[in-house]
């Protein structure tokens, strides 16, 4: 089985990081798997670490055809992962090393167990939907992933003024939002940003979509969940004239002049969870999802 890694290439990576990831890619090899590592990323890793794993993986730039995709690292790793994944179809494992860990979900603990369970083919593979950002003009020439996996998020440029959001769902007006921003989440996107500005929670698989505001000037204005077979229409007003389009963290400027549409993309991220492994668990245990505080004093 050929499996390709990606983890953090940041600076700041600490050396118990560096270790997992040396960690994750020895697992990988003692069990019987191929390793490929991207050559700008293995040339991050110390050299102690090189020197271990370095006789034993594959080196290039470009995604080769290999059967499964390990993230190491947090959400924000895992994120980027799966922009270089892309369309290809090929299933993600998230291993996380972060803090919270959502998308990466499996703990660094328990990565010898679930790579066994992977070269025993124990495992379920998960489908999560994405959105995909369109605009009436085109992005400047440089590379700018219009995909995303968590959500597509509309930010006010300055400090001191809202934005006017005018949105239409399937070409029915909605409403104009008065606000600091608008939040489309996908249901992965659920336990991201959208949930730290009051979105609901959904289950990943939900075929659903959830559009929430920032810091609105309205009180009644609540997020609200809408079929993801919609198509969003966005036309935003700015005192600025300009606001910020952000497609998983990663921004944009544009000028108002310039309306988006967000809809469902045409294919879905294959995610690789364990068998017995649930949604719920991880709502427990990771956001004490449910949990009585009182018993804590």
């Amino acid at each position: 089985m050929k499996f390709a890694l990606f983890g953090s290439m940041f600076p700041d990576r600490t050396a118990k990081a560096e270790e997992q990831i040396g960690g994750v890619c020895l697992a990988i090899i003692r069990y019987g798997g191929e390793l490929f590592l991207p050559e700008s990323f293995f040339h991050t890793l110390p050299g102690n670490i090189q020197y271990r794993i370095g006789p034993f993986c594959e080196l290039a730039e470009t995604l080769p055809a290999v059967d499964m995709v390990v993230s190491v690292g947090g959400d924000g790793t895992f994120l980027r992962t799966a922009a270089t994944v892309g369309d290809a179809g090929i299933p993600i494992l998230g291993i996380n090393t972060g803090r919270l860990g959502f998308l990466a979900s499996i703990n660094y603990a328990d990565v010898d167990e679930t790579l066994q369970e992977v070269m025993r083919n124990a495992y379920k593979v998960e489908e999560r939907s994405l959105l995909k950002l369109m605009t009436d003009e085109p992005f400047p020439p440089n590379h700018f992933n219009v995909h995303a996996l968590n959500e597509v998020a509309i930010l006010k440029q300055e400090t001191a003024s809202m934005l006017s959001i005018h949105a239409y769902v399937n070409n029915d007006y909605l409403t104009s939002y008065q606000a600091d921003g608008l939040v489309i989440a996908t249901p992965s996107g659920s336990t991201a940003y959208s949930l730290s500005i009051g979105g609901a929670i959904l289950s990943p698989t939900t075929p659903s979509m959830i559009l929430s505001a920032i810091a609105p000037h309205n009180l009644t204005s609540r997020s609200l969940v809408v079929d993801d077979s919609s198509i969003i229409f966005l036309k935003v007003e700015s005192r600025s004239h300009m606001y910020l389009v952000s497609v998983d963290g990663q921004s944009r400027m544009l000028n108002e002049t310039v309306s988006i549409q967000v809809c469902k993309a045409d294919y879905a991220l294959k995610v690789v969870k364990r068998i017995g492994h649930t949604f719920y668990e991880t709502l427990r245990d990771k956001l004490m999802w449910g949990a009585d505080v009182r018993k804590q004093h």
